[in-house]
């Protein structure tokens, strides 16, 4: 049955015609990504509508996963029956009374894929292809819901006659398995879709036409649109408006409605209603979708700086203050934002609008999460800091310069004058955030261990805090580390060969011994396990502050230079007295002992000499002053102006401001001319 013939035929037709065939199941529900990637509970729900029980002995899911359903296997009319990925797992979430007809074989898939029901002769009862993306909700995928069938006598196949379950304020796996759908309704609703406004990108002033396609079988009675005018801090109360039917008919008609011009700077909410003449309704967005209305903006992009803007505004919410999230603190992650994020290019350009995003507080500044269907160049979610000192803003964005050009895969960084709430809090540095669009952006398989190297743990595991893949255990991390730790000379080189991305490694610490990243030997890190494709270890750069001759206690001027080429590896000697001189240096705020990457790999002959060769190069290509003063010169006159404005922003004195600002520029030219004849004359002294 096509599309249209579904939905131009009654309900009550189609459920006459289902409740003649004794055998009428239909696949019901699918929880494919539960949130943190507890695919143990994912699983798959059938449910029998007619009047007769059915008899599945020997029935099964044959496509997507697959699992053969044993004698005898009924299902009552009314009733639900499920196949689930782990039975233990799911009994301990969801509890152990609910029917489960087996264990199948195989995951569902994140991305989407097609699960087919067969009969006992292999005849295909029924299909489903669901997807990960719209018209599919996205609240299903990984979010908490679960994609529930709307109508059991509306089509499998149709994206329309499915929703997302109830989604919980807190991410933990939901769904309805066992019981009526969330969002059944024993007759299709309404299908709203072919939103469009013109303008296109309304500008100020500018009345909105706003024009949606409405289809049912039975005929809609009535479209509404209601909308809610949001600005900094603020949420109008929504307003409705009748929408006119402008084309077609009452079984397939374009409706229209006019929203009243706004000022600059607003934020504009949007949702449809439509009802059919028998009465059953549905929204556009569904109650339960990520996105909790359409929505477009009247901000212009006048901006002449150097920089972009970022505009954070949390409509009808508290001030985003208070404190951020401490170290080590758990995370409650929520499943919908209610904020927006406003992004305008530097120079003029487009405005990019991401509304129903989160963007909690974190140390520093704030972290913004998009929904994934609208990232900001790839990026699914940034930090937006300025830490306690100004110099951090800079050697950041400084550091994953340096570490690109080396080879290294490294976040995106960039400077942004940023608002909050309407407020102006100056200049931040934006850092990409690394996950798996990170991943992806830099053509690596996404779906292996991602780890984060933290200080304040306890122990290997403790240390190594798992960013993907939680439920799976630290096993890989063990193994890779005692490998290093166990094994010495020509096998431990041959497991390092084996296990490990030797180039990408010695890049990462080629560019640490060149900007004096002491920290980032043994912690501030990212580590990853790409357990699908390479099967090697990676290693991408982190937290970057207290770098280029920075560190905790260091002069105000920078002029620390002599990080000795043995730090971070096995054999490296902690400086005699404390408080006393360390080639030159007090050690009390830099000295570490080596990490558990470093240590063995910068140990082990055959890397730490092919390391040495490198760092030799880069000294030689890439951390040079012809390479390295135009960008710190780049930094400088972008952000000479930000300076001052974020002095103002922040009650500051703006000639001293613009005096550090100035100071810790030179301070990198400094670095780079003084540190690299350090780094060369020590690599000098080595060959003698």
């Amino acid at each position: 049955m096509n599309w249209l013939l579904s939905r131009l035929i009654p309900c009550w037709l189609l459920m006459a015609v289902a409740r003649g065939d004794s055998s009428h199941v239909v696949i019901n529900e699918i929880m494919y990504h539960p949130p943190g990637d507890l695919d143990l509970l994912q699983f798959i729900e059938l449910y029998n509508p007619g009047k007769a029980e059915c008899d599945l002995s020997g029935w099964g899911i044959t496509k997507g996963v697959k699992v053969v359903f044993p004698k005898p296997t009924k299902l009552a009319p009314g009733g639900f029956l499920l196949v689930v990925r782990d039975r233990a797992a799911f009994g301990g979430h969801y509890g152990k009374e609910l029917p489960i007809a087996g264990e199948f074989v195989g995951n569902l898939s994140h991305n989407g894929e097609r699960i087919e029901l067969s009969d006992a002769e292999g005849k295909v009862i029924e299909t489903v292809k669901y997807a990960d993306a719209a018209p599919w909700p996205m609240a299903a995928d990984g979010h908490s819901s679960s994609v529930e069938r709307i109508c059991p006598f509306s089509p499998a196949d149709e994206a329309s006659n499915w929703a997302a379950s109830n989604i919980p304020d807190l991410e933990t796996p939901a769904g309805t398995p066992g019981r009526a759908n969330d969002s059944f309704s024993a007759n299709p609703p309404p299908v709203i879709g072919g939103v469009i406004l013109t303008p296109a990108m309304p500008r100020p002033a500018q009345a909105t036409i706003v024009e949606a396609l409405v289809t049912d079988g039975d005929g809609v009675k009535a479209v509404e649109m209601t909308y809610q005018v949001a600005t900094a801090g603020s949420l109008a109360e929504p307003l409705s408006l009748a929408m006119k039917r402008v084309s077609g008919d009452a079984n397939k008609g374009r409706y229209r409605a006019t929203l009243p011009a706004q000022p600059a700077g607003r934020l504009v909410r949007y949702r449809f209603r439509a009802i059919d003449a028998a009465g059953t309704a549905r929204n556009s967005p569904e109650a339960n979708d990520l996105r909790g209305a359409w929505s477009y903006s009247t901000f212009t992009n006048d901006n002449t700086s150097k920089v972009p803007f970022g505009f954070i505004l949390r409509p009808g919410s508290a001030p985003l203050r208070g404190k951020p999230r401490g170290f080590g603190a758990p995370i409650q992650k929520t499943t919908r934002g209610r904020d927006a994020f406003v992004y305008l290019p530097a120079g003029g350009g487009e405005v990019h609008l991401f509304d129903f995003i989160q963007a909690p507080r974190r140390k520093g500044g704030y972290k913004v999460r998009f929904l994934k269907d609208q990232t900001l160049r790839g990026m699914t979610s940034i930090n937006i800091v300025f830490e306690d000192s100004p110099r951090y803003a800079l050697s950041e964005a400084l550091s994953y310069e340096l570490y690109r050009l080396a080879g290294v895969p490294a976040e995106m960084t960039e400077h942004i004058r940023l608002w909050v709430d309407g407020e102006c809090r100056g200049y931040h540095l934006l850092v990409e955030q690394p996950n798996k669009s990170f991943l992806a952006r830099n053509d690596r398989n996404t779906n292996g261990n991602l780890y984060k190297l933290i200080w304040y743990g306890e122990g290997v595991i403790g240390k190594h805090e798992k960013k993907s893949n939680q439920t799976n255990g630290h096993d890989d991390l063990i193994a890779a580390i005692n490998g290093l730790k166990n094994l010495s000379g020509g096998d431990q080189w041959a497991f390092i060969q084996q296990h490990f991305n030797v180039e990408e490694f010695i890049n990462y610490f080629a560019v640490n011994m060149c900007i004096q990243n002491w920290d980032g030997f043994h912690n501030n890190f990212f580590i990853y396990h790409d357990t699908e494709g390479t099967g090697l270890w990676e290693i991408y750069p982190w937290d970057e502050d207290k770098t280029w001759g920075d560190y905790d206690g260091a002069s105000p001027r920078y002029d620390w230079y002599k990080l000795p080429l043995s730090f971070g590896m096995d054999g490296d000697q902690r400086p005699d007295s404390l408080g006393g001189p360390a080639a030159g240096n007090s050690f009390r705020g830099w000295w570490r002992a080596p990490g558990f990457f470093s240590g063995p790999l910068l140990a082990n002959p055959q890397f730490r000499e092919r390391f040495l060769v490198r760092l030799r190069q880069v000294c030689a290509t890439i951390f040079t002053e012809e390479k390295v003063f135009p960008l710190i010169n780049a930094m400088e006159s972008r952000l000479e102006k930000e300076v001052p404005i974020r002095a103002q922003s922040n009650h500051e004195d703006t000639a001293q401001a613009v005096a550090r600002f100035h100071s810790d520029m030179q301070s990198f030219r400094d670095q780079v001319t003084y540190r690299r004849k350090f780094v060369l004359d020590e690599l000098d002294k080595l060959k003698r």
